[in-house]
């Protein structure tokens, strides 16, 4: 490879060395070229890869300046002699003024430099970024939705919108608008009011949503009519043909699936009018002509005035969104305020306008003084807006003679593109440039043993075809090549496995083994555990933790939420900004604080309430918080401790910043994330995602995805060249082929990502893989299934149908290579104090069973059926205010049939009363010494604490109401005990609702 030619595109596979490359190629413009380094800009795409990519070049340099081989070994891949240390000197002597960096920062910078060239004029620039650039879409966000100017079409969005996030809490609910804004957002202000004319032009000839309401009676009487005349196979599909009619006659635009549509209404909608209309129930039945004419009609004018629905509330969304832009232009842009995102298409704005191509113009004369030698490292993550603005500074380096572009990059690594990375940028830059990409096949991380399961799987063509389909499988081989190591005769291993249960648990229990059985902590290796999401990092590192291990995290922790003593605080800071709070007041009275409390302030919580207040007038809120905590040091673990001081940290930085009330005290600490703390451990835990880059000795992954992808739940946005719309509901998606192609393409860029996530996780391990699968259900009977886990199991060439070793590859003697690790015991001896007994914690489930009883056994089939139904049930706020979400699965079709029994049901109205709901509350109290931590499914608050009902779902299978009142006695006289000291003047009524005898119980208290 020639590393200084001109114009260079690189495929680098992973572990192949790219890092490598671009050092040689900055050296090489240096030292070979005689270019002055300031000239030089290298963009990668996260701050660690590029202090990876310029600790790489000074360390090059300075071992070549003081050893002669490690000179000629670069000299050689830069074909020819330079001059060591005086690169040194001239990398080093322009350092500050040095372009290597993130994508983001280069961007600031130029817009930092020339502000007013590029239309910033109301104010000196600034950078919002984390927590003060949400504090600030937040005050927009308020100030914005509480202005008078909302109009019937934005109460129409808003009505939907609460449809679709209903059963989340308000909080949750103002992230989510802030969030969904945000998506929005970004597209309307890369293609502005074109996505409206877009619109009109895409989905232009459509009826009006109230054509429905007037023509369906005559409609479905006219299909009606036509079934008197159909020749029925099988009795009772007359019947069954009336409930489909039925479900036509009562759907109303824009709700969604039908309501109870059976077999014979599902058939009919998915008919696409081209061939012989054949339906089923039980048996084939051909309705014939008439009726297939009828039906044709029905359809279309359906599916025209749900298609004009998703289109009105489109229109209405792209309003909303230009409103609230203009407001984030009125309040922040026009300050100077800027976001990231906002950089970005500020850089991109010369496509738009003649004046803001001529004001980009004259940036680029300037920036064409300095700058000639672009490198641009992760380029298949780069975004639309992105590749937009540098565009004329790459094109500007390609063609002039003394300039040049270098990219590197890797096709089958991209896994942004949920962030906005578009992968088919790489075929687009090497097409308009006419560029002959070099690869890279050779992995410097990687064994063979490893390199073979890779090949093995990512080579499977054939299980891509068949599981994926075509058009997926040919890109993915576009960009296949076999791998190779670098050293063949390192030694390593692969396993694959299945597991027998498909619970979280059982597979966190198996890593917890393999660290054992591997040997980590006690030999020489680094080990990654990588898993899917933020929340599985949180869950396994702790439950390594109990198991002893040290481990590092990668990611960011919520204090007040992941750690007792972090809810307790959050609790308290809560009641402090409302002393009414009866339920926040019960938390901190059930916890450690309680204590400290007393002994300061006495019993009653206003005297505790006036005390904490002149403490925050003296010491400010985190001073007050850290007199409270540091007395509780011995009490509490060093985790624990620590969370506690991340939320005193926020509080005084609060306070250094002019501080506040109480209410935005508690939304400093509630909006609080913390990075973890980088350190020496073998044991390193993160998501795939933060993965990429990293190298492990030892890899292994216990949650590769079996679910199919895509998830056509959560397709939210249909694109277009020129149009997007809010998709209506699936059945009227596959009836309209603009929106077949939208959801198609979406559809690929979610499988292609999934499969690039998987080969990231792959290629982390050196020397040991050990990856973890699900066991394959018996009851599927798909012949694709379009899952990450079955692209493994193909390539095995098993089913996964049995627990036990898939696969293997390699030698698992390997280990015996390792060097044990020899730890020296230097630590002064040290005595200690007479223990002091802790407070033991417990779960409800703890006090409930005599030691002799029995409890029923669980297939693993039906706990899953039961968590399905539980997770349903979670759903339900009041059903006489507004109906739950579409259920799914048998699991949701039993809850739906067990919401049709009117006593069941009646639990689940709030009647016009005044009745708090908290949904999955936590409860965490010190009860007879002991730390007891549970979740109540359902919480009624009635009257403000005048009575309180304590109701939880459970879906054993027994036979009577005294064998679940003798089971779960035991915990929910537990919450009981809880729920009298936060509300001693209430009336506690603990219910269960049993959905396999479908009825309510109720206990009695102890």
């Amino acid at each position: 490879m020639d590393i200084l030619r001109k114009n260079l595109m690189i495929r680098a596979s992973a572990g192949s060395g790219k890092t490598y490359q671009l050092s040689n190629r900055v050296i090489g413009l240096v030292g070979r070229g005689g270019i002055d380094p300031e000239r030089i800009v290298a963009l990668t795409f996260t701050r660690k890869a590029a202090g990876e990519f310029a600790d790489a070049v000074l360390e090059k340099l300075a071992k070549a300046a003081l050893d002669a081989a490690e000179r000629r070994k670069i000299e050689a891949a830069l074909g020819g002699p330079f001059d060591a240390m005086e690169v040194l000197e001239k990398v080093v002597r322009a350092l500050p003024r040095l372009a290597l960096g993130t994508m983001d920062s280069f961007f600031t910078r130029v817009v930092r430099g020339f502000q007013y060239e590029l239309g910033v004029t109301g104010g000196s620039f600034e950078l919002l970024e984390g927590p003060q650039r949400r504090a600030k879409l937040d005050a927009v966000l308020g100030e914005w939705v509480s202005d008078s100017r909302w109009d019937e079409q934005s109460e129409e969005f808003l009505a939907a919108f609460r449809r679709a996030t209903m059963g989340r809490e308000q909080k949750a609910v103002v992230d989510l608008l802030l969030g969904f804004f945000q998506s929005w957002q970004e597209k309307w202000r890369e293609h502005g009011e074109v996505l409206q004319e877009g619109l009109s032009r895409a989905f232009g000839d459509l009826p009006e949503v109230e054509i429905w309401e007037s023509s369906k009676a005559k409609a479905v009487a006219g299909l009606r009519s036509a079934s008197k005349e159909i020749e029925w196979t099988r009795k009772g599909q007359d019947e069954a043909m009336e409930r489909a009619l039925t479900a036509f006659e009562t759907h109303t635009i824009g709700s969604g699936s039908l309501s109870g549509a059976s077999g014979f209404s599902k058939g009919m909608m998915a008919w696409d009018g081209r061939e012989r209309l054949v339906l089923k129930h039980y048996k084939e039945v051909v309705p014939g002509p008439v009726f297939e004419d009828r039906l044709r009609h029905l359809m279309k004018l359906l599916v025209g005035c749900e298609l004009a629905a998703a289109v009105e509330r489109t229109r209405a969304v792209l309003e909303l969104v230009s409103a609230f832009d203009a407001a984030c232009e009125r309040q922040l842009r026009r300050r100077g305020w800027l976001g990231f995102d906002d950089v970005k298409v500020l850089m991109g704005e010369w496509l738009k306008s003649e004046a803001s191509r001529l004001r980009r113009e004259a940036v680029d004369f300037r920036l064409d003084a300095r700058y000639d030698h672009w490198l641009l490292d992760e380029f298949q993550d780069t975004s639309g807006p992105q590749w937009t603005g540098l565009r004329p500074w790459i094109e500007e380096a390609a063609s002039d003679e003394d300039s040049s572009m270098f990219v590197v990059g890797d096709a089958k690594q991209a896994i942004y593109g949920w962030r906005g990375g578009d992968v088919s940028l790489f075929e687009t830059v090497r097409n308009h440039f006419q560029l002959v990409p070099e690869s890279m096949p050779v992995s410097r991380r990687s064994c063979g043993a490893v390199l073979d399961f890779v090949n093995r799987v990512g080579a499977d063509d054939v299980g891509l075809r068949r599981n994926f389909g075509a058009s997926v499988a040919d890109r993915w081989s576009e960009g296949w090549e076999t791998h190779e190591p670098a050293d063949p005769e390192l030694t390593g291993f692969v396993r694959v496995e299945v597991i027998e249960s498909r619970e979280e648990d059982a597979r966190y229990a198996r890593v917890i083994e393999l660290l054992e059985e591997i040997g980590v902590g006690r030999r020489a290796l680094s080990c990654g555990v990588l898993v899917r999401k933020n929340d599985q990092v949180v869950e396994l590192a702790d439950r390594l933790r109990e198991a002893g291990y040290q481990v590092i995290e990668e990611g960011r922790r919520r204090p007040t939420e992941d750690h007792v003593v972090g809810v307790a605080l959050r609790s308290l800071m809560a009641w402090l900004a409302n002393p009414a709070d009866g339920m926040e007041r019960g938390v901190v009275s059930m916890s450690p604080l309680n204590e400290a409390l007393e002994e300061r302030y006495g019993g009653f919580w206003q005297a505790r309430w006036e005390g904490l207040c002149r403490e925050v007038e003296l010491l400010g809120f985190g001073g007050m918080l850290e007199g409270l905590v540091v007395p509780l040091r011995d009490t509490i673990s060093e985790f624990g401790y620590g969370r506690a001081m991340d939320v005193v940290r926020a509080l005084e930085g609060f306070d250094a910043a002019g501080g506040g009330s109480a209410r935005e005290a508690l939304q400093t600490i509630e909006k609080l994330e913390v990075a973890q703390e980088p350190g020496a451990a073998a044991v390193q835990v993160m998501t795939m995602h933060k993965s990429k880059g990293l190298g492990f000795d030892v890899v292994i992954l216990p949650e590769i995805s079996d679910e199919q992808v895509p998830n056509a739940g959560k397709f939210e946005m249909a694109e277009g060249p020129d149009w997007l719309l809010q998709p209506p509901a699936q059945w009227v998606r596959q009836r309209v082929p603009e929106l077949q192609d939208a959801e198609a393409r979406w559809g690929e860029a979610q499988q292609y990502e999934a499969l690039c996530l998987l080969y990231v996780a792959l290629t982390r391990a050196k020397r040991g893989l050990y990856v973890l699968l699900p066991k394959v259900p018996s009851s599927r009977q798909a012949e694709a299934w379009a899952s990450p886990a079955e692209w493994v199991r193909s390539a095995c060439g098993v089913d996964g149908g049995e627990a036990g070793v898939m696969a293997e590859f390699g030698d698992d003697d390997w280990l015996a290579e390792v060097p044990v690790v020899e730890r020296k015991d230097d630590t002064v001896p040290v005595i200690l104090q007479a223990p002091k007994p802790l407070r033991s914690r417990i779960k409800p489930s703890g006090e409930t069973l005599p030691a002799d009883a029995i409890a029923a056994p669980k297939s693993s089939s039906g706990m899953r059926f039961g968590q399905e139904v539980h997770a349903a049930l979670e759903q339900i706020g009041w059903l006489d205010e507004e109906e739950p979400k579409a259920f799914e699965g048998p699991a949701g079709n039993w809850v739906k049939d067990l919401l049709e029994d009117p006593e069941v049901r009646k639990v689940f109205r709030r009647g016009g009363s005044s009745v708090e709901l908290f949904r999955e509350q936590p409860i965490e109290a010190i009860l007879d010494g002991r730390w007891l931590s549970g979740v109540i499914d359902r919480l009624h608050v009635h009257d403000g604490g005048r009575r309180v009902e304590i109701i939880d779902f459970k879906t054993d299978g027994v036979t009577s109401a005294e064998e679940l009142r003798e089971r779960y006695a035991g915990p929910m006289n537990a919450y009981r005990r809880v729920m009298a000291a936060i509300y001693p003047e209430a009336q506690l009524d603990c219910l269960l609702l049993s959905t396999k005898l479908r009825s309510w119980i109720r206990l009695s208290p102890e």
